[in-house]
């Protein structure tokens, strides 16, 4: 569909991701080999897709397969139950089966039919009450990956996505250890961990003092070369009977970066906008036209990370000075401040460091709002 010719707001599906292959096949690989494995980066730049799409391959190879995204959870309860429902998904073919469940508990007969299926998991009833002893019910759901793949014969796959947040869902930094004390005994689960932020993440998996402490591989995620996005962006508009030149496409990327999610939304946008005025050719015109309609779409996105930042003592204002290229360090400034500072803005994959203590914007478009905010 048209609407759809440039996916943005979320994971996309395999067609729409751009070279990709080989790393794909890399977890994949991994994972099947029983490897668990960690992948981290900022928001919107592909993990997700990537972990789903290595999902969907490994449904087709009839493994078992789930899914639990921490930023959609606010408990304990919300955590255990999110689970549950993802792996008894893969025998009773219902997203929510304690719901379905619970429903049914009130005809004996419907209840009968379907709990026939968790005779073998030792399925607690008491789960289905609207206050079960959450401790209990995460015990379970910890210990449900493992048994459910023992008791029929498979291998799973599990993907906790923003597995940074398990803390914030859980209330308690405990929650690492009692997941831990589950994970390492099983024989039959490979995980897949993500998480937006890198800082955080590499700390759990790679300092010794953490219970996951080199639980799993990390893997950095490649970045998409120019020369493949090219291919994919004239490709798409060349599907629409709308040509867009080498050098056009190149003025998008400049302007992205290459960031997946942004490169996406300014690509629709500049097709919207060619739509509109019932053009059939990509000019620099249209593309300033994308790139501005995108940044006015990011606007609630970068005010409500430019606020986060400013409650951290010169984090806006060393921010200010990257965009504008000024002078980072200051004589007038606490240069430890200003290193805080800095690495805190590294912490939350805002900006990276580079060469000789250069720094530089995660996203172009970003920094472009910042100029223009000025």
């Amino acid at each position: 569909m048209p609407g759809r010719l440039f996916p943005v707001g979320g994971p996309v599906s395999e067609k729409d991701i751009v070279d990709r292959e080989d790393f794909i096949v890399s977890v994949q690989t991994r994972l099947t080999d029983g490897q668990s494995i960690m992948l981290a980066g900022p928001r919107r730049i592909g993990k997700t897709s990537i972990a789903y799409e290595v999902l969907r391959r490994l449904k087709e190879q009839r493994y078992y397969t789930a899914s639990v995204d921490f930023f959609r959870l606010s408990d304990i309860r919300e955590f255990a139950v999110s689970l549950i429902n993802a792996c008894l998904e893969n025998r009773t073919g219902i997203r929510k089966t304690l719901d379905v469940l619970k429903d049914r508990a009130r005809t004996i007969a419907g209840m009968a039919k379907l709990t026939v299926k968790f005779q073998d998991l030792e399925f607690d009833l008491n789960f289905l009450q609207d206050n079960p002893d959450e401790n209990l019910l995460l015990d379970y759901a910890l210990e449900l990956t493992e048994t459910l793949a023992s008791h029929d014969n498979k291998n799973m796959v599990v993907l906790f996505d923003e597995f940074q947040d398990a803390s914030r869902v859980a209330n308690q930094s405990e929650i690492y250890k009692k997941m831990r004390s589950h994970f390492q005994n099983h024989q039959n689960v490979s995980y897949m961990f993500l998480g937006s932020k890198e800082g955080v993440m590499n700390t759990l998996f790679g300092n010794h003092k953490e219970a996951f402490y080199r639980y799993a591989t990390v893997l950095p995620i490649p970045s998409i070369p120019e020369d493949s996005w090219l291919g994919y962006i004239t490709q798409k508009f060349a599907g629409q009977h709308i040509k867009a030149d080498d050098r056009v496409v190149r003025e998008i990327l400049r302007q992205t970066g290459g960031h997946p999610q942004d490169t996406m939304l300014v690509c629709s946008e500049i097709y919207y906008a060619i739509l509109e005025a019932g053009e059939q050719t990509v000019t620099p015109e249209y593309v300033q036209l994308g790139h501005s309609r995108a940044l006015l779409t990011l606007t609630q996105v970068y005010n409500e990370i430019l606020d986060e930042i400013g409650q951290r003592t010169r984090a806006r204002e060393v921010l200010k000075r990257l965009a504008t290229g000024k002078t980072i360090y200051i004589q007038s400034d606490n240069s430890n401040e200003t290193k805080r500072a800095l690495d805190y803005l590294a912490t939350k994959a805002i900006i990276e460091k580079g060469g000789r203590g250069s720094y530089k914007f995660i996203e172009p478009m970003f920094q472009e709002y910042i100029l223009r905010e000025d």
